[in-house]
């Protein structure tokens, strides 16, 4: 099993403490397979097998609470620290309130996954208020897709297509024929949409979802809004509400397959609730939606940098400046970073476009400006970066 040390290093960080650990992502991001990582680990630190205590509501039928805890109770070592890895937790009814029973009743420590942010809302959730910690698992970055291809770096540019291509989910990246590639993608797809989306959000006009969805995902990177949305399914002839575009939009969110970028005034200092932006988690579904097209290559190598982006912990917004945009604005703790992303500004006009953006920004954070060209373009303290030395992650922000 290849290690994804980027989120196994963060359960290492958390065992044993009072915390329920959440790990959350998109279904088959690699959420069941770090929970076994995590296992191995624990087996390496001398604990005997029998104190860890493996649930997969893909397959187990304890469905409720009591025949849960019931089943827990019977494996239960007296004296001893047992750790519970239970995997698609949000398939256990009441789920924060059973989990957070196990955590007062046993001497244990508790890793649950969940592939639908929607397990976070409702009212018994307060249950876990404040004893949780959320781990969010995104599938591969490009690094992490060369190692799983067991690629060099020589053929980059063409790795990288590749990647765009086919996308970044583990079994993806796996596969060595195309037919299998496309079979798992297939299984992939309809997993999530059918299932997660379409069965789990009572969609009855699925034609009308679907319509929607390819919209957003042709227009990722784009300023859009669910009003937006309707005005053009309207004018194309189908019959739609604003709150219907909303929910469908909701739901792909919450099923981690669309992620909202919102848009941030940096004069007011203050979140703006319209026209944010949509990025997709994982280019080879997008695809496998709407067709490999040559188009729009300069906003798919944008949401490559906004999930990466995510990856490496920042919170991530765009930039309304007066008139001019900054694709993100990248927070940490303390630290802000901006960025803009271009496919190459080595055109006069795109340069002078995109550095503006930044040098319109009066404050000392620092600036980098993200394209495929590999002649140094900085300028009055923006930094120029490549595209593959950031996805290789060859820079350190926090230095």
């Amino acid at each position: 099993m290849i290690e994804r040390t980027r989120y196994t290093d963060k359960l290492i960080q958390y065992r044993d403490n009072d915390f329920v650990k959440v790990i959350t992502g998109v279904r088959r991001s690699g959420k069941s397979s770090l929970l076994a990582l995590f296992k191995e680990y624990l087996l390496q630190q001398s604990l005997e097998e029998s104190q860890i205590i493996e649930i997969n509501y893909i397959f187990d039928d304890l469905k409720t609470g009591q025949s849960l805890h019931n089943y827990i109770n019977d494996k239960v070592q007296d004296g001893k620290r047992m750790y519970f890895l239970i995997d698609e937790v949000q398939e256990l009814s009441e789920w924060a309130k059973v989990i957070n029973s196990l955590r007062v009743s046993f001497n244990a420590d508790i890793y649950v996954t969940g592939s639908n942010s929607r397990m976070f809302s409702g009212e018994h959730l307060t249950y876990l208020s404040g004893r949780y910690i959320e781990i969010k698992i995104l599938p591969l970055s490009f690094k992490e897709f060369l190692d799983f291809k067991s690629y060099d770096e020589k053929n980059v540019e063409e790795h990288l297509n590749e990647y765009l291509l086919v996308g970044s989910f583990p079994a993806v990246s796996l596969a060595n024929q195309q037919e299998l590639i496309e079979a798992i993608l297939s299984g992939l797809f309809d997993s999530i949409f059918s299932r997660d989306i379409i069965l789990r959000g009572k969609i009855r006009d699925e034609g009308a979802f679907y319509k929607v969805a390819k919209f957003v995902f042709e227009n990722i990177g784009n300023n859009t809004s669910a009003n937006a949305i309707k005005n053009t399914m309207i004018s194309h002839g189908h019959k739609i509400t604003s709150d219907t575009v909303d929910n469908y939009l909701q739901l792909m969110c919450d099923a981690h397959m669309l992620y909202q970028c919102e848009r941030y005034d940096i004069r007011g200092k203050e979140r703006l609730k319209t026209n944010g932006k949509y990025y997709v988690v994982d280019t080879g579904l997008r695809n496998k939606l709407i067709g490999n097209r040559d188009g729009n290559i300069g906003h798919v190598i944008e949401n490559i940098v906004y999930l990466q982006l995510l990856r490496l912990g920042y919170e991530v917004t765009v930039g309304k400046n007066m008139s001019y945009e900054v694709d993100f604005i990248a927070v940490k703790g303390s630290r802000k970073i901006y960025f803009q992303v271009s496919l190459t500004a080595l055109d006069d006009s795109t340069y002078k476009r995109e550095m503006t953006s930044l040098l319109k920004i009066n404050d000392q954070f620092p600036k980098y400006l993200i394209t495929l060209d590999k002649l140094n373009l900085s300028k009055d303290g923006i930094v120029h970066l490549n595209l593959y030395d950031f996805l290789l992650e060859r820079v350190d922000f926090e230095a």
